[in-house]
């Protein structure tokens, strides 16, 4: 029953969420297009996005609902004030503040999945998922269009989606979990250190996680690299409008991930994970440079969003997953903790270098050097086995 009640939850709360991530999708646009952000702006947001996550590492509620909950409201929160505040810099700092709270409730979300659902949880994970996706779709045309017929419409949106999210809140409150609190007095040296303590001493008797941790993080700095040139290449170099991105991002890309969801669960089921997480690297290496394909042909910019939605299709799952894999009958929160730390260090660093570069160099160099990443990322991390325990150094 316990399965069955939070594979539901699993599913509805995707529902229900997608609407402001679909949204949370144009936030470069809208502020690039209809507020005038600069390029410096675009490149700060896309930064602090990751890098935010650092600073959720240490969010850690004493019960693992009551984190998600809170978690769900804060997210959601800054959005329902956009129909009275619509400034460039408000639009950012709500854009930051959704990242940090929907990354701090990940480890909690994940560990109640491993508790409640040891059976199914890779394949509904990867049904959830996908059926977002497909909502998504629809979302991307629709919102789009009503973009580009009136920009000023993206306040409304913003609160609608909101809105709908908190109603994840109450499926969430539904599922049962046992959770413990513990009152656990520290100084508060020792919560600042503790976190990083315990993450280096995980990777460092865990060569096998350490190595697929790197080979994440490298992968994940050539896609944080190209997100400040995104905006700039498709509005300065292609032209186009919210309702061609939309269906980039919708049809293209949703579909992509909505149609190899079922096929990367099935694998994650047969092959080692850190050959999955290969396989993922190569298909994303492609993303970019389709992308600077476009400007011969716009077909291109649909393929590259296909490929990218497939790519992220299996990233989705193996990242989210890694943690309950590699931790075994351990508190998978440790292992899932690393994987939001290290995706805040890589943002600390991508965006900002991003940015310098498209301004410098423009933004099909910064396209092309992005891939560059994910192909020795994903050529590197292939040959492992789960078996085999290498150096995390020789990566």
């Amino acid at each position: 029953m316990s399965e069955k009640i939070t594979g539901r939850a699993l599913v509805w709360s995707n529902l229900l969420s997608e609407p402001l991530f679909t949204l949370y999708g144009f936030i470069s646009f809208i502020l690039y297009k209809d507020l005038g952000a600069s390029a410096f702006l675009i490149s700060l947001v896309t930064m602090l996005k990751p890098v935010v996550t650092i600073l959720s590492f240490y969010w850690k509620p004493r019960c693992l609902k009551k984190n998600v909950i809170w978690a769900g409201f804060f997210m959601r929160a800054p959005f329902l004030l956009c129909p009275w505040i619509d400034t460039p810099w408000f639009l950012a700092a709500a854009a930051v503040n959704y990242m940090f709270f929907y990354r701090a409730a990940i480890p909690s979300w994940v560990e109640i999945l491993k508790r409640n659902m040891p059976q199914t949880r890779d394949r509904i994970f990867s049904i959830s998922s996908a059926l977002g996706y497909i909502e998504g779709v629809g979302l991307s045309l629709a919102i789009g269009g009503l973009l580009d017929l009136e920009s000023g419409l993206w306040k409304i949106c913003f609160f609608a989606a909101a809105l709908i999210g908190l109603l994840a809140l109450w499926v969430q409150s539904k599922i049962p979990v046992e959770d413990v609190s513990i009152v656990e007095k520290v100084s508060l040296k020792e919560k600042i250190v503790r976190p990083w303590r315990d993450s280096w001493r995980l990777m460092h008797s865990r060569p096998d996680f350490a190595r697929f941790q790197w080979g994440f993080m490298l992968c994940g700095f050539g896609i944080m690299l190209i997100q400040p040139a995104l905006p700039i290449f498709a509005v300065d170099d292609l032209h186009i409008g919210y309702l061609e991105m939309a269906v980039a991002l919708s049809i293209a890309k949703g579909l992509g991930f909505a149609l190899s969801s079922p096929f990367w669960s099935k694998w994650m089921n047969k092959v080692p994970i850190e050959r999955l997480a290969s396989w993922v690297f190569l298909l994303v290496a492609l993303f970019p440079l389709f992308l600077a394909l476009s400007l011969w042909s716009g077909w291109w910019l649909y393929g590259a969003y296909f490929l990218y939605g497939i790519g992220q299709g299996g990233s989705h799952l193996v990242w989210n997953m890694s943690g309950p894999i590699f931790a075994g009958k351990e508190d998978s929160s440790r292992y899932t903790g690393v994987n939001v730390v290290l995706a805040g260090i890589r943002g600390a660093v991508g965006p900002s270098l991003g940015g310098l570069l498209a301004v410098s160099f423009g933004p099909v160099a910064v396209l092309v050097i992005g891939s560059l990443f994910c192909f020795y990322s994903g050529l590197r991390l292939y040959p492992l086995r789960r078996s085999k325990i290498i150096s995390p150094e020789s990566f």
